[in-house]
């Protein structure tokens, strides 16, 4: 690991702890490359907070500094906003007998030790059914564009205004995904066994801190099959198990984690707290489901992983890309040999391919031809041969991680 990568992570320690952090990055190229990777992994605030001090007090401080202490001050106010524009919305579907529960975002953030230097790009809604349009309707009253509302999964909208930007999910994960739209099984009661929390003096009705909890590791769990996720979910999930470790019954989530083939995974998680941001120890009741990985428990893989992949993986082309690769593996975890994966990549399913050649929905027998249409569409974003064999060669590497930590065989 490089220097101004453990530098951010002991940063995040000090945060997450409300301790004073150890400076070492001397050189202006190292304090460089930790803005580039804070900036990335969405963390810059927190790490900042914490650095200036330690800094300050090492007489350390970078001559690029006040560049990015204005850039962490129209974040934070940014934030400030938009946080005050979701409550507002959240109260006004209240007040009209709506529901949507609340999920990651904000009910996240409250749970750092200075939750406005946590950001969120989005809030997300869980929302029934029956309840879409009319929340839809009030939305629109209130001034926010609507966007994909014919989507499957997801409608988004946008407050052009406030900056806030909604995500409305009619599932928790895709239920055309072959890799994990079955992961939505588990939280069929999801609304039955709702609660109710305050975040200042506005009421927020969200799952259940079992269900929740699933959620974030799964939630994770998804972005590790596509190319990736960041460590302010990492941050997310440790403080989650820190703050309900009572509300959780350990081994119904365990069991639900085992049928995912997500539990090593977990684990692992939680184990980077453990490591390296100073989650030790955790409650007992947390102890104990690790004490029944530890053998399993080696995460510097998958620390390394999502270091080098920004917050969701997608920093790079090619990681994008390579993420064709680790879904067909999960997709198909009885036939996920190299050869096959490749073909698969090259040459994806009809259903894989229709949300970009929509003319694939009523014309299936044109599938060669939208094959031929994503490969030159690839060359001409300057993939190239190079490209498409580092999509490969990351690819398998996070085939391999995936086969570490159990996802697949």
């Amino acid at each position: 690991m490089e220097l101004h990568e453990l530098q951010m992570l002991e940063g995040l320690r000090a945060f997450l702890t409300s301790d004073s952090a150890d400076c070492f990055l001397e050189s202006e190229e190292a304090w460089q490359k930790l803005w580039n990777l804070c900036m990335e992994q969405k963390v810059l605030p927190m790490v900042l907070d914490v650095l200036i001090p330690a800094a300050a007090k090492k007489d350390r401080m970078p001559t690029g500094l006040p560049m990015v202490r204005v850039h962490v001050l129209q974040s934070t106010a940014a934030q400030l906003q938009k946080t005050h524009a979701f409550l507002t919305l959240y109260e006004t579907l209240c007040s009209h007998g709506f529901r949507p529960l609340v999920v990651k975002g904000i009910l996240c953030r409250e749970l750092y030790p200075k939750p406005d230097l946590r950001p969120s790009a989005d809030e997300d809604l869980l929302v029934s059914a029956d309840e879409m349009p009319a929340i839809l309707k009030i939305l629109r009253e209130k001034g926010l564009t609507i966007e994909n509302e014919d989507d499957e999964q997801v409608v988004s909208c946008r407050d052009e205004k406030t900056g806030l930007y909604l995500e409305l999910h009619r599932s928790l994960f895709s239920r055309s995904s072959r890799a994990y739209g079955d992961l939505n099984g588990l939280f069929s009661q999801v609304f039955a066994r709702s609660v109710a929390v305050k975040v200042g003096e506005s009421e927020i009705h969200t799952l259940h801190p079992e269900d929740h909890f699933l959620y974030l590791i799964l939630h994770s769990f998804k972005h590790f099959l596509h190319s990736g996720f960041g460590i302010r979910q990492v941050c997310d999930i440790c403080l989650f198990a820190q703050t309900y470790s009572q509300d959780i019954e350990w081994e119904t989530v365990g069991q639900s984690l085992e049928s995912a083939r997500a539990d090593i995974f977990g684990a692992n998680l939680l184990e980077i707290g453990r490591r390296y941001l100073g989650f030790h120890p955790y409650p007992q009741r947390v102890q104990n489901w690790l004490s029944g990985k530890r053998d399993w428990l080696d995460c510097d893989d998958l620390l390394a992983d999502l270091l080098a992949g920004g917050i969701y993986g997608g920093n790079r082309e090619e990681r994008r890309h390579s993420s064709r690769i680790t879904l067909n593996a999960a997709a198909n975890r009885e036939e996920s040999g190299k050869d096959y994966r490749l073909l698969r990549t090259i040459f994806p399913r009809k259903e894989e391919l229709i949300s970009v050649y929509p003319y694939l929905d009523k014309h299936g027998w044109l599938l060669p031809a939208a094959w031929g249409q994503r490969i030159l569409a690839y060359a001409r974003k300057g993939g190239g041969s190079a490209g498409a064999k580092e999509s490969i060669d990351i690819g398998e590497r996070r085939v391999a991680l995936m086969k570490k930590y159990r996802v697949i065989r």
